[in-house]
């Protein structure tokens, strides 16, 4: 087969862009490098030197750049919509992925439909999203799904949430979960570990979040429940909150400056690929407290590394924690605190995350991944299935969505 895949959002630039969605396809094209199948792979890229940025080539998979700033959503939807049906057609493509939530309106005749499914924050938790973001995935994501041939979902509970928000027929779903990538399995010497956290100023353990900062990902009450952990035990432990600033991220500083926390707590932005498994393998616990996830990648490579972690009991945070994660309700500071305190202080559980850290890294290989990718490929162009992703183009039925709400946090 010829197969299409958009990866307008593949980006190297060292912010919130070369997050989740970016690395997914990242993680994807890295391993179809290296295990194509027998099929052929035109790759849409953003930017001339994305191939040679990416450090991938194989006969298989030709890579045909775009150019405009990664700052312009609004041309690369137009391109996406008005432009790649021409390329598309013109090259013969049979098979059409699309990594990131949305296909082009009007594919050729004869190209089949792939769509990756990260989240439907959209329907589950409308609040957590601006409204041009809302608007933009009630009127394409949602259309991109009804049409669809077939739909990756990145978890069980995203496969769920396509059944029960926007009826979308089980058979046409299948879930693959994301990939940890290889530079997770490397294994730092304690003396590395050592000098990462005194060039930090963090030799008295710390803490560790890892995401952007929005309101989604809950911190006012990881704040709450730090700030309780340390009135009842004492702890001198760092509370590190790393990653790029997204929207609403002013109440978590506020929320800083109300405890009284301005000292222990750290911000030290966005962090790059490079430094990702130093901060997970020196930190003394991941604590990563979301109130929804597609999948969560943070919690399955912290686990990774060996490190004992805390996240909610909701949507697809305990399959991203493998069995081993302690799972809290996202919303109770009090249970958020005391599951802190048993992944700083209890050995056995401790042990268990370093013994186990290879069978996670095992079930989130990228082999895997891209194994089960190619299997969705090869599905979507059995005629049989074709025809099954036929259905209209209904507008989301609002009283099947079930509104989640971010309780106001006292």
């Amino acid at each position: 087969m010829h197969i299409g895949i958009n990866a307008q959002l593949l980006s190297f630039s060292q912010n919130y862009r070369n997050g989740g969605i970016s690395r997914y396809i990242r993680y994807l094209l890295t391993e179809l490098a290296l295990h194509p199948g027998q099929h052929d792979y035109t790759i849409f890229v953003n930017g001339s030197d994305t191939a040679a940025r990416l450090g991938v080539q194989h006969p298989q998979l030709t890579f045909v750049p775009a150019t405009w700033s990664e700052a312009r959503p609004a041309t690369r939807v137009a391109w996406e919509q008005l432009t790649l049906p021409t390329l598309l057609r013109q090259r013969g493509i049979q098979v059409f992925h699309s990594p990131a939530n949305v296909l082009p309106e009007f594919l050729p005749r004869g190209c089949a439909g792939v769509v990756t499914l990260h989240d439907l924050a959209f329907l589950r938790m409308p609040e957590v999203l601006t409204r041009p973001k809302r608007i933009y995935h009630r009127t394409f994501t949602v259309r991109s799904l009804r049409r669809a041939t077939q739909i990756i979902a990145v978890s069980e509970s995203t496969r769920r949430d396509l059944t029960e928000l926007l009826e979308i027929s089980p058979e046409r779903v299948s879930t693959v979960y994301p990939c940890i990538d290889e530079r997770f399995t490397r294994v730092l010497a304690e003396e590395e570990l050592r000098a990462f956290r005194e060039r930090q100023g963090l030799t008295g353990g710390f803490l560790l979040y890892m995401g952007t900062l929005e309101p989604r990902k809950n911190i006012p009450t990881l704040l709450d429940a730090y700030a309780r952990l340390r009135q009842q035990t004492g702890t001198q432990v760092k509370l590190v909150l790393a990653g790029g600033k997204g929207w609403l991220y002013e109440t978590i500083f506020a929320r800083v400056q109300a405890l009284g926390l301005e000292e222990e707590v750290i911000f030290p932005g966005f962090v790059n690929d490079t430094e990702q498994p130093l901060w997970y393998r020196a930190a003394s616990a991941f604590v990563y407290p979301s109130l929804y996830e597609g999948f969560g990648i943070p919690v399955a490579e912290a686990l990774a590394c060996g490190i004992p972690v805390v996240t909610s009991t909701i949507s697809s945070l305990p399959e991203a924690g493998a069995g081993l994660a302690l799972t809290i309700d996202p919303y109770d500071s009090n249970a958020m605190a005391e599951a802190l305190q048993t992944a700083l202080t209890d050995s056995a559980f401790q042990e268990r995350c370093r013994t186990m850290a290879p069978s996670v890294l095992e079930r989130f290989s990228a082999g895997a991944m891209v194994r089960q990718t190619i299997a969705v490929y090869e599905k979507a162009v059995t005629p049989h299935v074709a025809q099954q992703s036929i259905s209209s183009l209904t507008s989301v039925d609002e009283s099947k969505i079930g509104y989640g709400t971010i309780r106001e946090q006292q």
